[in-house]
């Protein structure tokens, strides 16, 4: 990753800050979409058929999340994961390991679990067949009366069950399938050293929204909306020098932060403090980390600013903000030494297809799933994730509850709830009639590259019909 002279003035902020980046990041301009890449139909996002062949051919048939392992910890924990008309269980065996399973008695079809909770087996409220959480078929009242039922071929059907960085994945059709490694590839390993499977959701939100899911998943894959949607945030975030990098099914971008918008001008450091602390959009910081630092985010501390609100701390804010990251991390007792200076506090934001995307930072990060209506490609269910290395000197926290959340009556902050207010907006205007594509910028190559591998999968693309 280097920057040619010809870009230089847009990008004085790597050299003013000192910002540094893995080799592969690259900067917008450096990346050129063909037209088919950044010409998407809208029918993509509107169509039925779209819908139907996505849940066919990728909700149907490949690695997703499913939930948290913190959702099913102990033996005999159980959660029901559904999507489209499918619905799943994820049970926790008595030997420790996790397992799902259709979630259908083999009798005469009824759900066997629903929603979330702990069983010493899997039974069915109809007629009491019974089954191991192993899946084993276990007990049939009157089993006389069934002569051709067998313990193998009744026994319930597992789909494939694995877990990364805290995080539960299912695929419905595992055979011939990559392992969850292998189709997480480089993901996995690049983050490592965030140690993410000690991480704990401290909030969970479930968010039925007035859109198709790809529009709720794009609009947290760029930064390009950030200055117009959220400028509240721009004087502690360089929306500019965001670079991004597309990598197999995944792609990655990386926002530093602590850092002026090179959109704004004669940002004073006072100015990126209050932004950072009063206005951020992960709110993760200020919960285990303010416990650790014991600061109040509300005035300007001495050690760091003069009477006038001048800076007198060492370096800037940027380093000062790095710097608290670390000695935060030290009380916490959490390891962070395979993390650069960088990762200490830029987003280094990542989306594994096809619906999970979030924001690492050390010691935390934001996380969001966007999973579609069962039968209406305007809508969609979007989780929301905060979730939190805990402190290691003490007890890790419960799981944190499912929240439903509407929207028009609940806030969800500042910065979620203008970015909720934009997507409803976009799916009513992408059944406009002259529309007939949306365009994509350099800006925006997760964006392309998201639909890219999306049509790899449907291998029939929806075609414009207007």
């Amino acid at each position: 990753m280097t920057i040619s002279d010809d870009i230089k003035a847009y990008h004085s902020n790597v050299e003013v800050y000192g910002l540094k980046y893995p080799a592969d990041a690259e900067y917008p301009e450096s990346i050129v979409l063909t037209p088919q890449e950044s010409h998407i139909p809208v029918e993509v996002y509107t169509s039925e058929a779209q819908l139907d062949l996505e849940f066919k051919q990728i909700w149907y048939s490949m690695w997703q999340v499913a939930c948290r392992t913190e959702e099913v910890d102990k033996p005999g924990d159980y959660l029901e994961y559904v999507i489209g008309d499918q619905s799943f269980l994820i049970v926790r065996g008595e030997d420790g390991q996790l397992r799902a399973f259709q979630n259908a008695c083999r009798h005469r079809g009824t759900l066997l679990k629903h929603g979330i909770g702990n069983a010493k087996d899997i039974k069915c409220s109809f007629h009491a067949w019974c089954w191991s959480l192993k899946g084993e078929l276990q007990d049939i009242p009157d089993r006389q009366l069934f002569p051709g039922v067998t313990d193998e071929e009744y026994a319930l059907p597992e789909v494939g069950c694995d877990t990364w960085g805290g995080w539960v994945f299912i695929h419905p059709k595992p055979e011939g399938a990559p392992t969850l490694r292998e189709f997480l590839a480089r993901t996995a390993t690049d983050l490592e050293p965030y140690h993410m499977d000690r991480y704990r959701a401290t909030m969970h939100a479930r968010i039925p929204l007035e859109c198709n899911w790809k529009v709720a998943l794009e609009a947290f894959l760029e930064a390009y909306h950030v200055s117009s949607t959220h400028p509240q945030i721009t004087p502690y975030l360089d929306d500019v020098n965001t670079l991004h990098t597309t990598f197999g099914d995944h792609s990655r971008m990386i926002v530093p932060y602590g850092v002026p918008s090179m959109r704004l001008e004669h940002v004073d450091e006072a100015e990126i403090y209050e932004a950072y602390f009063s206005r951020s959009a992960t709110a993760f910081r200020h919960s285990e980390a303010a416990k650790a630092t014991g600061q109040s985010v509300s005035d300007l501390p001495p050690e760091l600013f003069d009477k006038d609100g001048e800076w007198i701390g060492e370096g800037t804010m940027r380093d000062y903000l790095i710097r608290r990251a670390q000695e935060t991390g030290a009380k916490l007792g959490h390891d962070y030494s395979g993390l650069t200076r960088e990762q200490m506090i830029d987003d280094y934001d990542y989306h594994v297809f096809p619906s999970l995307k979030f924001n690492s930072h050390a010691g935390g990060a934001l996380g969001f799933v966007s999973r579609p209506h069962p039968t209406d490609p305007n809508k969609c269910f979007f989780d929301v994730y905060t979730l939190v290395w805990p402190d290691e000197n003490a007890a890790p926290p419960e799981p944190a509850p499912l929240l439903e959340i509407d929207i028009t009556q609940q806030s969800m902050g500042t910065v979620l709830d203008q970015d909720f207010d934009n997507l409803w907006k976009v799916q009513k205007g992408l059944h406009n009639s002259s529309l007939k594509h949306v365009t994509f910028g350099s800006s925006e190559v997760r964006v392309a590259h998201f639909h890219t591998v999306l049509n790899r999968y449907l291998q029939e693309p929806v075609q414009s019909s207007k």
